[in-house]
């Protein structure tokens, strides 16, 4: 049961148990012992909570550049250089920035971002103003209305003036193998699922999905 009482009447309590544990009352020192536990754990919990808090506060104008950062490290340690269009997972992302995947979703809603895209998942999609998505991929250097984006040194990948895409173009079922371009992949062959700007998702003949730029693709 839990019962709650003002603050002046609980120091009045802490008071009477201190004298009495002073008196050699050994039920008042375990007590007094229990309830300055108590007050000191509900302390921290407060404190973490404002402090936490306070954080999410401060990501929240800052929340285009943080995702921008957090999606180009991810894309980045998946295919290198080529990060350009390539997919990342919401619960990636925001485990990245230390939010909880809910608040990502709720930052994202809130954002308006030039040359991002939402793509929707095989298996459970969060709702971004009425959109279901479970990843996102920038295309290029993203524009911002309600957040910075840092200017970019970066040279953008496979772009031209204008960031028209330039090279190869492909469409969903083209019969592709996978060129020197991409190690990895090299020689495998397979069928464009997906067209993603300038980069595609394509389903290899040994049953993996792979996201390859398209200068690393051959139409065969």
């Amino acid at each position: 049961m839990t019962v709650n009482v003002s603050e002046s009447l609980f120091e009045q309590i802490l008071e009477y148990l201190r004298a009495r544990t002073a008196a050699s009352d050994r039920v008042a020192q375990n007590l007094l012992k229990t309830l300055e536990k108590m007050t000191s754990s509900s302390s921290s919990i407060d404190s973490a909570t404002k402090s936490n808090g306070d954080r999410i506060e401060d990501l929240a104008p800052q929340f285009g550049q943080k995702l921008f950062e957090a999606w180009k490290e991810l894309a980045d340690l998946q295919v290198g250089e080529n990060y350009w269009s390539y997919p990342v997972m919401f619960e990636d992302l925001a485990e990245t920035m230390e939010i909880s995947v809910d608040l990502f979703v709720q930052y994202l809603a809130n954002v308006q971002i030039g040359s991002l895209q939402l793509i929707q998942g095989r298996g459970y999609n969060y709702q971004v103003n009425g959109n279901a998505a479970a990843s996102l991929t920038f295309h290029s250097a993203p524009t911002l209305k309600k957040a910075a984006i840092p200017h970019l040194a970066d040279k953008k990948q496979g772009m031209g003036i204008d960031n028209k895409p330039l090279g190869k173009t492909f469409k969903v079922g083209d019969r592709v193998a996978v060129n020197a371009n991409r190690q990895q992949y090299a020689n495998h062959k397979g069928v464009v699922e997906q067209v993603i700007s300038v980069s595609c998702r394509v389903k290899l003949d040994n049953g993996w999905t792979a996201f390859l730029p398209n200068h690393c693709l051959d139409r065969i």
